[in-house]
């Protein structure tokens, strides 16, 4: 289908509904941005990097930053000139940066200029043509500062007209099992259709509003309440650092609608003396995801007479999959069904396989599966990978689940080894790949055990090469040149020997079943 324009346009078609209307409120400076502002801003910053830098359609454009409004520009600008958006987790290694950005080969680099020595560490060893500093000081940079681009006299209007559809805007990282995260490449398609489902789903319109306290490098920071509100006409509120007093002050100030983060969030948030007292009435309910959310988290939510739920996604299944419709549930159901990840969203296909693909009866465990418009187009530079997970139009996502009688569906474990950490996907085999390269290191295991702040964290089972001798924390202070830190183990223990079978293979769940408690 030829684009005429309609196709990756998305700013200029909200402005000229209720282009006068605030779209987004920058915490951190105090400013207020129209949908006509942001119409305006990615006109200007489009037209700079078509005019000045020649990104065409298929280039990249990365960002190493925090939440804030250049973010949203370059969502837009992005869209308009058919280029590909990639939004860098900044609490990855020099390591993982320069690895990651020599395979995905952004021709712009945005950064915060609070992430400088990160920049300057890498950038000897990766081709990058330009990098734009995002200032918030008054320091004197060599790179173009951001200032300059966004007031950039050519404001027309951009669109693509040989994008399509199907074409890709984003490139969001997931948890890789054997070490890079793998970038999630998200279509024009999926991310139309994922708006499209929460809007149908929970009823988002113009006059919602939210604090956005996942960040913008995860597909929740995009695709869960983002978008779709922004797609909606409703209002977002930004700010670069999260902090749960803050959000709690802002709901009830700004009287938000609705609010989504991971349980860790929300335990901060409930933790805090003012939330007591603390006026959430605005809220049309509150959502967790991410990791297992304790009941008595959900209990003090509950208390206040605030719906709190429960929702299931991953970045290549949309993220909109499964949520509890507060909205439509009585409070009794919502109590009865807490450990419930709710229902399928609209238009998304489902289903829970045995081993050998057959559908599982209900309360049957099986492999959860999702299919829909909303689903991902594959990992980038990654065919392997693609084809493991997506098959014959269905996502395997690992995830082992059951559905009950009245058709709410619970995650029971995971199929791999696979744990979450504040949010965070962790994968056993990098972090202990890492340990291996430690020369004192004979073997190790990786796993998570539970932790009250973040849901799971680390735990290195590990044991010593003969007449070797290393602490706990040189281990945890050499791997922090090697990974990001929330992969560094909590707990380390040492063993004489670890657990194996037969055939001498480490055998994981027997490790846990000795090992598995939260201490060393």
């Amino acid at each position: 289908m030829k684009n005429n324009g309609w196709i990756g346009n998305y700013s200029y078609f909200r402005a000229r509904i209720n282009g006068s209307k605030e779209a987004v409120f920058d915490l951190d400076n105090n400013v207020h941005y129209s949908y006509n502002d942001l119409d305006d801003r990615a006109n200007r910053l489009a037209n700079y990097l078509k005019d000045k830098l020649y990104v065409v359609k298929g280039d990249r454009v990365a960002f190493i930053s925090r939440n804030r409004i250049e973010l949203i520009d370059a969502y837009y600008a992005t869209a308009k000139l058919g280029a590909i958006l990639i939004p860098y987790n900044a609490r990855l290694s020099s390591n993982e940066f320069e690895k990651l950005i020599n395979s995905e080969t952004p021709k712009v680099l945005f950064y915060e200029d609070v992430f400088k020595d990160l920049v300057n560490e890498i950038q000897d060893r990766v081709n990058i043509e330009k990098y734009i500093v995002i200032e918030d000081t008054n320091k004197c940079y060599d790179d173009l500062t951001y200032d300059n681009v966004i007031n950039y006299e050519n404001n027309n209007m951009v669109f693509c007209s040989e994008l399509d559809i199907e074409d890709i805007h984003l490139i969001i990282h997931t948890g890789g099992t054997t070490g890079l995260p793998k970038g999630g490449m998200i279509s024009h398609r999926s991310e139309i259709f994922n708006s499209m489902n929460e809007i149908c789903t929970w009823g988002i319109n113009y006059e919602d509003s939210a604090h956005i306290i996942l960040p913008l490098f995860h597909t929740g920071g995009w695709n869960l309440l983002t978008l779709p509100i922004l797609h909606a006409g409703g209002r977002i509120i930004i700010n670069k650092q999260f902090d749960p007093k803050l959000t709690l002050e802002t709901v009830e100030k700004e009287k938000t609608t609705l609010l989504f983060g991971a349980a860790t969030i929300f335990r901060m948030m409930s933790d805090l003396p003012e939330f007591k007292t603390a006026d959430l009435s605005s809220l049309k309910w509150v959502m967790a995801g991410a990791a297992p959310t304790p009941i008595n988290i959900m209990e003090r939510f509950w208390e206040k007479g605030i719906k709190f739920v429960l929702g299931y996604g991953m970045t290549e299944a949309g993220p909109n999959n499964l949520s509890s419709t507060p909205q439509f549930m009585k409070d009794e159901t919502i109590k009865k069904k807490y450990a419930s990840v709710g229902k399928p969203m609209y238009l998304t296909m489902t289903k829970i396989v045995d081993e050998k693909g057959n559908q599982v009866g209900i309360n049957e465990v099986g492999e959860l599966l999702w299919s829909g418009p909303q689903i991902f187009s594959g990992y980038w530079g990654n065919e392997k990978e693609t084809d493991k997970t997506l098959v014959d139009g269905w996502v395997y996502t690992g995830d082992m689940a059951t559905v009950d009688e009245d058709g709410y569906y619970y995650i029971v474990g995971r199929k791999k080894n696979m744990y979450i950490s504040g949010g965070e996907n962790i994968f056993p085999p990098e972090i202990e790949n890492a340990l291996y390269e430690i020369s004192e290191i004979h073997e190790v295991c990786v796993f998570g055990v539970p932790d009250e702040k973040w849901g799971e964290v680390g735990k290195a089972v590990i044991s010593l090469k003969p007449d070797k001798i290393i602490t706990r924390e040189e281990i945890k202070s050499l791997l922090r040149n090697k990974l990001a830190g929330y992969k560094i183990p909590k707990y380390i223990q040492f063993l004489d020997d670890i657990p194996k079978n037969n055939v001498g293979k480490i055998v994981s769940s027997k490790i846990i079943e000795l090992y598995g408690s939260s201490d060393e």
